[in-house]
């Protein structure tokens, strides 16, 4: 008898779940694995420099041989009929991975660089007729890929004027993190808490595949996270796990996805062959922000701005271009 696995989400950690079972389970004659995601593409985070700039991302389809991959949006998932419903079809599953993962999807890169090379124009046409405009760019999310791309576009407009830098305030939610804080008020990038009405935009903060409550048959809590238990299964649902998009905030290394990725991979394979599964920790928040000339990293608790951060993202840097195909 067939099984089917599905796959749903949108950052890399759904990737590598998707090439662990590509190696194994998904070789099997008897065994079909589905990988759902917003977009064909994925973006390298830790790389990402220029919002006003091109920007390369890695076609999935392309870095797997044994799994399925379907550019489809989510409308809802039904725990109880094993079912999800997408705008391209119904996929049933015996295995479903759920990946929430808040992140900007490419395309949506692609929108707001749009925005913002608007208002950019608008600014510098206005300085050149005399008149003078300030705006503000506001990144709203306080996670990591909202802060690389509020440096991303801080880095731009240091190739503008002077005029333009100080007409366009670029702004974002200050972590809690103290060096983090520094470090994005060093890139040009200002505290939210500025008062003010200023004309420009206001970038809201990356969503996951599917809004929990779009779960049929998933126990949410008050603020509507999964209930789930220490192996990621929501409750009365051993068939599926997933990971909650909140945990996932300050991370955005790949290698540190790998890990977690392993692990999930496992259970899969386990519940499959009737096995019982295991716990699953969540690895320590680590991730990497890059400014203009600068860049931030940390790992848990610790931070660094000097040649360990560098180290990281080197490493990490390493580990993407493996997993890729690139030199």
């Amino acid at each position: 008898m067939r099984r089917n696995v599905v796959i749903v989400g949108d950052s890399p950690l759904s990737l590598l779940v998707a090439r662990a079972l590509d190696q194994e389970l998904a070789r099997s004659a008897h065994i079909d694995v589905a990988y759902l995601s917003r977009d064909e593409r994925l973006l390298y985070w830790p790389e990402l420099t220029s919002l006003l700039g091109t920007r390369s991302g890695v076609g999935l389809a392309g870095l797997l041989k044994h799994v399925s991959f379907k550019k489809a949006a989510i409308k809802q998932i039904n725990l109880i009929d094993r079912r999800v419903i997408t705008s391209g079809g119904i996929f049933d599953y015996d295995f479903l991975f759920l990946d929430l993962t808040p992140i900007f999807t490419p395309t949506e890169v692609g929108k707001i660089s749009q925005q913002c090379r608007r208002l950019v124009s608008e600014v510098q046409a206005k300085l050149n007729t005399g008149q003078q405009l300030r705006s503000r760019v506001t990144f709203a999310g306080e996670d990591v890929h909202s802060w690389q791309l509020a440096t991303a576009l801080a880095s731009d407009l240091l190739v503008h004027s002077g005029s333009v830098q100080r007409s366009i305030i670029i702004q974002a939610q200050f972590p809690s993190r103290p060096d983090l804080k520094q470090f994005l008020a060093a890139n040009n990038v200002a505290s939210r808490k500025t008062v003010g009405l200023l004309p420009g935009l206001t970038i809201g903060e990356p969503t996951g595949s599917i809004k929990s409550r779009l779960v049929r048959g998933a126990l949410l809590d008050g603020a509507d996270n999964f209930i789930l238990r220490p192996s990621f299964n929501p409750e009365g649902h051993p068939n599926c796990l997933v990971v909650d998009g909140q945990s996932r905030l300050l991370t955005n290394l790949w290698r540190v996805d790998q890990t977690l990725a392993g692990r999930i991979a496992d259970n899969i394979e386990r519940f499959l062959a009737g096995n019982r599964q295991k716990e699953v920790e969540l690895p320590k928040p680590a991730g990497v922000i890059k400014g203009a000339d600068s860049i931030m990293a940390w790992v848990g608790s610790l931070e660094s701005r000097r040649w360990r951060a560098r180290a990281i993202a080197g490493l990490d840097r390493r580990f993407y271009h493996r997993i890729v195909g690139k030199s």
